[in-house]
């Protein structure tokens, strides 16, 4: 699939750009220089033909922070990565500042292929004098308002010119490979996981938690099957203000998204965060795993300790297989490949609803729930909804106040073991059967 980054300054439109080319939101849009820090990826079509877009983090030279400096690399790997740069220019800047010659000189080293394009044109004497940036060796501008979409469809006629794909790469497959969102609260290491199952720096690793604002796809090939991995924010819990939220909302939009999610948690302690964030994937009914990280900083005499407490605390997710790891030293890396397969085989099981529904009736004969007065449980049928990667049981009955919680954690553990569905999650649907009225 054919490449495209949008690069440039800090706060020049270049989230709002990317969300106008594939046609919804994905990316933070936030009025705040530096909002975007890892490059977002997202798909979209030029003339029918599938393109994909790398929103990157502005570029800052003034300061030499190791923020801006990993922001570089960030914004460097999706350049080499790319077919095509989009250089975004505020045009609401009368002349060309030194920022914008250090982009164009780093571009011109990496020999791609360049649009260069003057963002924010719909504003009052913006835009004036274009002629200016020809000295950034690109060419001549194209005038744009992301925000406002004008001339957009001028530039998606000049990207559509710089595509160069053969006809057979045209009518190739998209890659079949599971979606996995990365999740976990702030600084538990997603970023670092990520790192070491890519073997490279594709997401930016701070000590400051919160560095992950948006969501950060890629691709990957382990052992010759692909995956998809989404890197999330960290999910804070408590109220939330402005960016804070969205960036929350950024990681129950992964969520959502995925096929499975690993849910990352530390080995040093479980906080009252990781409960709100197991509450969220109960809620959103995730199949998973549960990642232990920093296990090379764990007390060897503790781990019972710190087991039991998992156990305890985040009880209603007991169904995901767990594994511990070092994402730092790559530990036990191998070992969560082998879950995800067993995970995503298992979620993609289609259930038979005739075993189904003979295992429950089955079930119930041998251990029925308690009776509510004289009331015994009445069980009319079964059905099955193999659904989006989770299993849904419909279960008809007499009185949907009799199947308890408890009663329905057994239902659930007996069924996860007949068809080997660990890390399902299975939904069971109580509904009653509708009585005739007498006439």
């Amino acid at each position: 699939m054919f490449k495209i980054a949008i690069v440039g300054r800090p706060n020049t439109g270049k989230s709002t750009l990317f969300n106008t080319l594939i046609k919804r939101s994905k990316a933070v849009t936030y009025e705040l220089p530096g909002t975007t820090r890892d490059y977002i990826y997202g798909e979209g079509e030029i003339f029918g033909k599938k393109v994909s877009f790398l929103d990157t983090g502005g570029i800052s030279f003034d300061e030499k922070t190791e923020l801006n400096e990993k922001i570089k690399i960030q914004v460097e790997i999706a350049i080499e990565m790319s077919d095509l740069v989009i250089f975004l220019i505020d045009g609401q800047i009368k002349t060309v500042t030194e920022e914008d010659r250090k982009i164009a000189k780093m571009l011109h080293k990496k020999n791609k292929d360049t649009i260069i394009v003057l963002n924010k044109c719909d504003i009052k004497e913006a835009c004036e004098d274009p002629y200016l940036f020809l000295e950034l060796g690109f060419g001549e501008l194209l005038k744009i308002s992301a925000i406002k979409k004008i001339n957009i469809d001028k530039l998606i006629e000049k990207i559509d010119e710089k595509i160069k794909i053969k006809s057979e790469d045209l009518k190739k497959e998209e890659i079949e490979a599971p979606k996995i969102s990365i999740v976990g609260k702030p600084n538990v290491g997603k970023s670092t996981l990520l790192n070491a199952i890519s073997n490279f720096e594709r997401s930016i690793v701070s000590s400051e938690p919160g560095t992950t604002r948006d969501i950060v796809e890629h691709l990957i090939n382990y052992n010759g099957k692909n995956y998809i991995f989404l890197d999330t924010p960290g999910v804070r819990k408590g109220i939330l203000k402005d960016l804070d939220f969205y960036i929350s909302l950024r990681a129950l939009q992964a969520i959502k998204e995925s096929d499975i999610v690993l849910f990352v948690i530390s080995c040093e302690d479980v906080s009252r965060t990781d409960e709100h964030l197991m509450s969220l994937l109960i809620k959103n009914k995730k199949s998973g795993i549960l990642v232990m990280n920093k296990l090379d900083l764990i007390d060897v005499k503790k781990i019972d300790r710190y087991l039991n407490e998992v156990s305890y605390r985040l009880n209603e997710i007991l169904f995901y297989p767990q594994v511990m790891i070092s994402a730092l030293k790559k530990e036990n890396i191998n070992i969560l490949f082998k879950l995800i397969d067993i995970v995503y085989k298992n979620a993609k099981k289609e259930l038979s609803q005739i075993e189904v529904k003979e295992t429950i009736f089955d079930l119930i004969s041998k251990h029925s729930p308690p009776r509510k007065g004289k009331k015994v449980l009445k069980l009319y049928d079964v059905m099955v909804k193999n659904n989006n990667n989770i299993k849904e049981i419909y279960l008809i009955v007499n009185d949907k106040d009799m199947l308890k919680k408890d009663y329905l954690r057994y239902l659930e553990d007996r069924i996860r073991l007949k068809f080997d569905l660990k890390g399902v999650f299975i939904d069971f649907i109580i509904k009653e059967k509708e009585r005739k009225e007498k006439r």
